[in-house]
């Protein structure tokens, strides 16, 4: 979304930003070489400096729009970031970051202080190659670039399923989509299903395009281990044909909570019987505990199925409903609206629940207990923080794809049982609560962390589950690769792709 910055604010903006900006003298250089080397597509604060300001403020939280770089490059091609992964390795102090829809909430990881700042905001949309049946997708912008340009062709990819969702950070991540029950994670590939190459620069400064044929290795790493391996500035992605599905959220009030949790509890064991069916079962916690449910409801086809997993919501009376016949791309900018206008500091964690078919009231434990860790903060002084916990079924099925595909960096088999990843998100108004604002989803994963073995015992289940953590719901303090069985693999791999550290030391994001 583009933003409209007054002159005058921008004045006052880049005043502040620029008493307290302090860029080292080899920052600085670099800068300026890169500035040298790309005319006109380098802005700081005193070089197009109206552009600069607004880039900053391209970010769903508000904090990342405090955190000032140095320069911000914007590449038009692959071979423009490769000019500026060349001149970052002249310079081994300097800090870096790549932005491409600004939807992460960690400070660090698509921002960075008085360092380099590669925006992709013009390596954006997407092209489809009929003859091939794939996408060529660029990391820039937001899913609704993506799925608009595909749509006219009859065909998606496996994508995000809010349409504000950045492209490039929730591929290189995983990306869970509404269509992972029949193809799988959007990161997961082979000759026939998601993404089949990535355009990448590498830390040397090459351009390298990576693939499962040519290299094995690197694909699956780079397959839900982030930006570690390299920044890739094109995918290649098989397409999925679709038409008009159906779609869209519910809100239901408290009333109907038992009935709610009784059909998640179905829908995570049964749903991916019938793989079109998808869900987002959120709840919501507002000033005083109060709450609300609210369910993302997926169907690729035109009508809901009348029978199943799936219809069992569909009968649950809600305060409103607005799923309906549509396009695929009008469902995901609806569904993406409601965040698009948010403005307020964000936070994300996640943790990775085992389904207990003896244990239906698991989810409302978690919410309950959130309620009870959240409410302190969630006072009348703050009356428009939130939180919420999301419950976003992984069939075993999921891992099936994922092995055939020849796995990813998540480790998922066709072994896995069936799991729930939980996102915790929080929002809140001020830069003075940012300490508690972001502890109280940790409080909550650390109760999980004793309560999840516990249950696993009461239900006479083994505690050696996998449940590796999801990085795209991730917060930036969460050991995320180290949950993963293949941690020490990928840990050398990256070693040798990287071996100066450009991405593990330098650069945002998590890390082997």
């Amino acid at each position: 979304m583009q933003s409209f910055v007054c002159p005058l604010l921008v004045a006052l903006l880049l005043g502040a930003r620029s008493a307290k900006a302090v860029p080292t003298q080899e920052t600085t250089q670099a800068c300026a070489d890169i500035t040298d080397a790309l005319p006109g597509k380098v802005l700081t604060p005193a070089l197009l400096g109206l552009e600069y300001a607004n880039e900053t403020q391209k970010y769903w939280s508000t904090a990342l729009r405090e955190v000032d770089p140095a320069c911000i490059v914007r590449p038009v091609c692959a071979e423009d970031v490769a000019t500026v992964v060349k001149s970052l390795n002249k310079y081994p102090t300097v800090q870096f970051a790549v932005k491409s829809g600004g939807h992460d909430p960690n400070v660090g990881h698509a921002s960075v202080q008085d360092g380099v700042l590669i925006v992709m905001t013009d390596l954006a949309g997407a092209t489809y190659d009929a003859a091939e049946e794939v996408a060529h997708v660029k990391p820039g912008g937001e899913w609704n670039d993506v799925i608009r340009d595909l749509e006219p062709s009859g065909v998606t990819i496996a994508g995000g399923r809010l349409g504000v969702v950045g492209v490039g950070g929730y591929l290189v991540q995983g990306g869970i989509s509404f269509l992972s029950a029949q193809v799988g994670l959007a990161a997961d590939t082979n000759k026939k299903q998601n993404i089949i190459g990535w355009e990448t620069v590498m830390a040397n400064g090459s351009i390298v395009n990576v693939n499962a044929t040519t290299q094995p290795d690197i694909a699956q790493a780079m397959r839900g281990s982030g930006s570690q391996f390299g920044i890739v500035t094109k995918y290649t992605v098989q397409t999925h044909a679709i038409g008009d599905v159906w779609g869209g959220f519910c809100i239901y009030d408290a009333s109907q909570e038992d009935k709610l949790y009784a059909a998640l509890h179905t829908f995570v064991a049964d749903g991916a019987q019938d793989p079109k069916a998808a869900i987002i079962f959120t709840n919501l916690i507002a000033t005083g505990g109060a709450k609300t449910d609210v369910v993302y409801y997926f169907y690729d086809g035109p009508t809901p199925p009348t029978s199943g997993p799936f219809a069992n919501f569909l009968t649950i009376p809600a305060l409103q409903c607005l799923p309906r016949t549509q396009k695929y791309s009008e469902l995901l900018r609806a569904n993406g609206e409601p965040i698009h206008l948010s403005n307020a500091r964000q936070s994300f964690r996640t943790y990775t629940l085992p389904y207990i078919a003896t244990r239906p009231q698991l989810y409302a434990e978690i919410r309950d207990k959130f309620i009870q860790i959240s409410v302190p903060f969630l006072t009348a002084e703050r009356p428009t923080s939130q939180y919420s916990v999301d419950f976003q079924p992984l069939p075993s099925v999921i891992g099936r794809i994922s092995q055939s595909k020849g796995g990813n960096a998540m480790g998922l088999t066709v072994s896995d049982p069936d799991r729930v990843i939980l996102e915790v998100q929080g929002s809140w108004a001020l830069a003075s609560d940012d300490t508690v604002g972001h502890s109280l989803s940790k409080q909550l994963i650390e109760w999980l962390d004793v309560q999840v073995p516990l249950w696993l015992d009461e239900a006479g289940l083994s505690r050696d589950v996998y449940l590796p953590f999801f990085m795209n719901d991730a917060a930036g303090d969460q050991e995320v690769t180290k949950s993963y069985r293949d941690y020490e693999k990928f840990k050398a791999l990256q070693k040798s792709v990287d071996p100066n550290g450009l991405f593990s030391v330098r650069a945002g994001g998590f890390k082997y």
